[in-house]
């Protein structure tokens, strides 16, 4: 695991406690960041994916969709994000697990989705 998964790992954990109310913060904030793509989350994602060691770069992300389907993307995200605030209104929050699992594992869908949500900028 590297930093920056240790420190995103820390940030879900305070997320996850706090997110026992009525409303999810978690889900809050990757509302923002679909819907205004800050820098930080692109970096913090590159930082996420790249590997425990030092010359070892993140792995280059497929093709990403052209203009008309990067909205689509970031539409079914906030959709998505969306359904998932109304079922964290349960006792469970959902999102946070999610969040957590995605830091964990680094599944490659997620870093495609990141890529199209933000025009897949690679830089």
């Amino acid at each position: 695991m590297n930093e920056a998964q240790y420190k995103s790992l820390l940030v879900l954990s305070v997320l996850a406690v706090i997110g026992f109310g009525p409303l999810s913060f978690t889900c809050l904030i990757g509302m923002y960041i679909v819907l205004d793509r800050p820098r930080w989350f692109h970096q913090l994602t590159r930082d996420i994916y790249r590997g425990t060691h030092p010359g070892q770069a993140m792995k280059p992300a497929k093709p990403a969709r052209p203009g008309s389907r990067a909205l689509g993307a970031r539409c079914l995200t906030f959709l998505s994000l969306l359904l998932l605030l109304i079922l964290d209104i349960a006792p469970v929050p959902v999102t946070g697990a999610i969040a957590i699992y995605v830091v964990l594992t680094r599944p490659e869908w997620f870093q495609r989705l990141v890529f199209d949500i933000y025009g897949g900028a690679n830089s």
